[in-house]
C-alpha cells in the first residue's frame, strides 16, 4: 500500500508498525519503551511514511515552542557573523531563529521604519511564544524601558554588546573591550605616538564606554602623552565625519587616532584624505572588530580582532541553558578574548620629541 506522505500521522505509524499510538508517542518523543525491537519498528515505519512531527502541538504539550527570538539587525559583517554562529547553535540543537529588526541602513530603497517600531516587534515574538532572546544593544537598551515585557513571562534574556544593570538578571556574552583599549594604547605609544586621539562611538552603549575608558585610563599611565577625545553623533558612523576633521585641524593634531570602531576608522581614512595627510606616514590609524573590509583598505587597517562568530555561539548557547533551567539565578556576564591584527596603517612616528 501506498501512503501519501502529506497525511502520515502517529496514528498511521503506529497502524504500519503495529503498536499502539502511545508507544509512537513514547519512542517518537525519545522515551525508552520495553522493547528495543519496538522502538525499531516504530522508528522505521516513521521513516517509511515520511512522519514529521507536530512541533506547535509538542510546544503546547511541553510550554517550549523550540523558537529563539534575535532582535538585531545584520547592517555589516561583525553582526552579521554574530547571527551566523547563533544561526548554528539554534538548528544544531533543532531550534528555529526567529531574526527581527526595526530599521533598514543602505542606499537602496527600502521600507525603512524607526525606533517606535520596536515594541511591536518584541510583542511579535512574545505573542510567539518564543523561548528566549537575544538583543543587540539598541534593543538591550529598548530592554530597560519595556523590562516587562519580558520579566513578567519569565522571558530569557541574552544582550550581545551592551550590559544591562544587574537588577535586570540579564544574561551578557561581548569582547574584552577593557583589553582591546590597552592593546591599542600600547601598540600606538610602542610606535612612539605621544599626542593621540580617539574617534568615540555615543556613549550609550556600555561597548563604547568601555572601550573608551580603557583606552583613556591606559594614556593617561604613560609618560609624556596625551589624548583628544571627540565623541561621534548618534546614529551611522559616517556622522562622525565633522569630529574627524575637527580632531584633524590645527598644528598640535594627534599622530595616532584609536577609532571606535572599523566603520569609524573609515570616516578618519576619509578625514586624512582631505586633508592631505598621508597613512601611517602622517597619521596612524587603528580600529576596532576586524571587519571583512578592513584588510582591503588602502592602507590595510590595524585594528582589534572581535571574535563575532563565536559571541553568536555563546550567546545562544546560553539562552538555550537559560530556557532549559541548565542555567539558574543571576544574570551571566562573560567577555570573550580579543586580539590586536597589526596591518599597515600603524607606523613608527616620525621626528620623535625627546622626552
Amino acid at each position: 500500500m501506498k501512503h501519501s506522505r502529506s497525511l502520515a500521522s502517529q496514528k498511521r505509524v503506529a497502524a504500519e508498525a503495529g503498536v499502539s499510538q502511545s508507544t509512537v508517542s513514547l519512542v517518537l518523543a525519545g522515551h525508552k519503551v520495553n522493547s528495543e525491537e519496538t522502538a525499531r519498528r516504530v522508528m522505521a515505519a516513521a521513516e517509511r511514511l515520511g512522519y514529521r512531527p507536530n512541533l506547535l502541538v509538542r510546544g503546547i504539550q511541553t510550554g517550549k515552542t523550540g523558537t529563539v527570538g534575535i532582535l538585531m539587525h545584520p547592517f555589516q559583517f561583525y553582526w552579521g557573523e554574530v547571527l551566523c554562529g547563533i544561526h548554528d547553535i539554534l538548528t544544531e540543537k533543532n531550534c528555529l531563529p526567529i531574526t527581527l529588526w526595526t530599521a533598514h541602513w543602505g542606499t537602496t530603497p527600502r521600507n525603512r521604519f524607526g525606533p517606535g517600531e520596536a515594541l511591536g516587534q518584541i510583542h511579535q515574538l512574545v505573542d510567539r511564544r518564543v523561548d528566549g532572546v537575544i538583543l543587540w544593544p539598541p534593543f538591550a537598551q529598548l530592554y530597560q524601558e519595556h523590562l516587562h515585557e519580558f520579566s513578567s513571562r519569565n522571558l530569557p534574556v541574552v544582550t550581545i554588546d551592551h550590559a544591562l544593570p544587574e537588577q535586570f538578571n540579564a544574561d551578557y556574552v561581548g569582547s574584552d573591550e577593557a583589553s582591546g583599549g590597552r592593546m591599542v594604547a600600547e601598540h600606538l605609544y610602542g610606535l612612539g605616538h605621544r599626542r593621540m586621539g580617539h574617534l568615540a562611538a555615543p556613549g550609550g552603549t556600555t561597548w563604547a564606554r568601555d572601550r573608551r575608558k580603557a583606552f583613556e585610563e591606559a594614556i593617561a599611565k604613560m609618560k609624556g602623552a596625551s589624548l583628544t577625545v571627540l565623541e561621534a553623533p548618534p546614529g551611522m558612523p559616517k556622522l562622525g565625519i565633522e569630529q574627524a576633521r575637527q580632531m584633524l585641524s590645527g598644528p598640535e593634531r594627534p599622530t595616532a587616532i584609536f577609532a571606535a570602531s572599523d566603520l569609524y576608522a573609515k570616516v578618519v581614512y576619509h578625514a586624512a584624505m582631505e586633508k592631505g595627510l598621508r597613512i601611517p606616514e602622517d597619521l596612524s590609524v587603528v580600529g576596532f572588530s576586524d571587519d571583512d573590509f578592513a584588510e582591503e583598505m588602502m592602507p590595510p587597517l590595524t585594528t582589534v580582532h572581535q571574535p563575532a562568530y563565536e559571541i553568536g555561539k555563546r550567546a545562544a548557547e546560553i539562552v538555550l541553558a537559560r530556557s532549559g533551567g541548565k542555567i539558574k539565578g543571576k544574570g551571566r556576564h562573560e567577555e570573550l578574548p580579543v586580539e590586536l591584527v597589526v596591518r599597515k596603517s600603524t607606523g613608527q612616528i616620525r621626528n620623535p620629541k625627546p622626552e
